[in-house]
C-alpha cells in the first residue's frame, strides 16, 4: 500500500457527496489538501477544487477506463459521504448505499488509498437484517460489512442525526428531523407516539466535519469513529420543550404536545382517534410512527468519541430558528404583523 504522509504536506483527497449535508460542511475544512469531488447531478462551485462527473452506482464510477485510472493514480484518501438518505424503497437505497460503496471500495483498492466511510450510528438497527428495521439502516449496515471485509485501511464514521451548524443552524438540506421539529412548531403534531424519556441523539454538522477532517491529519489504527451526543443527548420531552420555547419566541405558541405509549397508539389512537384528525396531522403522525421513530427514540446512549460537544439546547435552537426563517415562520409583533 502507498504510504500516506500526514502533517507534512497536503493530501490528494477524493470526496463523494460534496453537495450533501456532510460533504458541504466538510469541504471548507479541506482547504489545505488537493481535493477532487466526484459529482453526479448537482453542480459545485468551489475554489481550488477539481470536479469529476460520475456515478458511484456504475462500474468505474461511470468514468471511462482511462479517466478511472487517472483518478486512481492521483488520490491517496477517499472520503465517501455520498448516500441515499431517503425513506424510499430498499432496492433503490441499496443501489446507492450498498452497490455504490462496493464501487468505492474497488476504487480504493486499485488506488491503494485510505478509505473514510461515512455511515450512521443507526446502522445497528439493520445489522441483523431484520425486515422491520428501516431500509436505510439496513443498507448502511450492509455497506459497513463490505468495508470491514475489504481488507482496506479504512475507518467507519458513525454520526447520529446531523443537524445544522451549532452557531448558525445552516445546513445544506433540511432532513426528516427538521420536518418533525417544524411540524411541532406549526402545531401540526398534537400527538407523539413515543415514550417521552427516550433519547434524541443529534450532532451539529460542524462537529461532524471537524472530526472527519481530523482523520486526514494523522495516521491512526482506529476502525470506527462514533460522532454522537451519547450520554449528553436530550430526552424527547426536553427537545419538545425547546421547540415550544422557540415557537413562543417567534410569537407562535402552540398547545402542549401529548405523548402516548406506542401500545396505546396502536390499540386506541389509530383505530379510534387518528381518522378524526386533519389530514396533514394524520399524515405526519403516521410518518413519525412508521418511519422516524427508530431515529428519534434511542433507548440507551450511543457510544461517543466526541470529547467536546456544543450545548445541545443551543444547537437545537439554532437549527429551529434557521428552519423557521427558511420556511417563512418569522416572528410577529404584538399587533400580529410579521417582523
Amino acid at each position: 500500500m502507498r504510504q500516506t504522509e500526514v502533517g507534512g504536506r497536503p493530501l490528494n483527497v477524493l470526496l463523494t457527496g460534496a453537495t450533501g449535508v456532510v460533504g458541504s460542511a466538510l469541504l471548507p475544512r479541506l482547504g489545505a489538501h488537493h481535493v477532487t469531488c466526484l459529482l453526479h447531478e448537482t453542480a459545485l462551485s468551489a475554489p481550488r477544487v477539481k470536479t469529476v462527473r460520475g456515478d458511484i452506482r456504475l462500474p468505474c464510477l461511470g468514468l471511462s477506463r482511462s479517466e478511472f485510472k487517472e483518478v486512481c493514480t492521483e488520490i491517496e484518501v477517499i472520503v465517501h459521504a455520498a448516500a441515499d438518505t431517503s425513506f424510499g424503497a430498499a432496492p433503490a437505497l441499496a443501489e446507492t448505499n450498498v452497490a455504490g460503496t462496493q464501487r468505492i471500495i474497488e476504487l480504493a483498492r486499485e488506488a491503494e488509498a485510505r478509505l473514510v466511510y461515512v455511515s450512521t450510528a443507526f446502522s445497528a438497527l439493520g445489522a441483523d437484517g431484520e425486515s422491520s428495521a428501516p431500509a436505510y439502516a439496513r443498507t448502511k449496515a450492509q455497506a459497513e460489512e463490505l468495508v470491514r471485509a475489504s481488507g482496506l485501511s479504512a475507518v467507519v464514521v458513525r454520526p447520529s442525526i446531523i443537524v445544522g451548524d451549532s452557531l448558525t443552524g445552516h445546513i445544506a438540506r433540511h432532513q426528516g428531523f427538521h420536518k418533525v421539529c417544524g411540524a411541532l412548531m406549526g402545531g401540526h403534531l398534537p400527538i407523539i407516539p413515543l415514550d417521552p424519556t427516550r433519547l434524541v441523539d443529534f450532532v451539529p454538522q460542524d462537529v461532524v466535519a471537524e472530526y472527519i477532517a481530523g482523520l486526514l491529519e494523522a495516521e491512526s489504527d482506529r476502525t470506527d469513529l462514533w460522532l454522537t451526543a451519547g450520554s449528553r443527548a436530550l430526552r424527547i420531552d426536553e427537545m419538545t420543550s425547546e421547540i415550544h420555547a422557540a415557537a413562543e419566541e417567534l410569537g407562535r405558541p402552540f398547545p402542549a404536545t401529548r405523548f402516548v405509549e406506542e401500545e396505546m397508539y396502536e390499540r386506541l389512537i389509530v383505530p379510534v382517534f387518528l381518522k378524526s384528525l386533519p389530514e396533514e396531522a394524520r399524515r405526519l403522525i403516521q410518518a413519525l410512527a412508521e418511519q422516524l421513530t427508530p431515529y428519534l427514540s434511542v433507548r440507551h446512549p450511543f457510544p461517543s468519541d466526541v470529547a467536546k460537544l456544543p450545548d445541545q439546547r443551543e444547537t437545537l435552537r439554532a437549527s429551529l430558528l434557521r428552519w423557521a426563517n427558511a420556511n417563512g415562520m418569522h416572528a410577529r409583533d404584538t399587533s400580529g404583523a410579521v417582523r
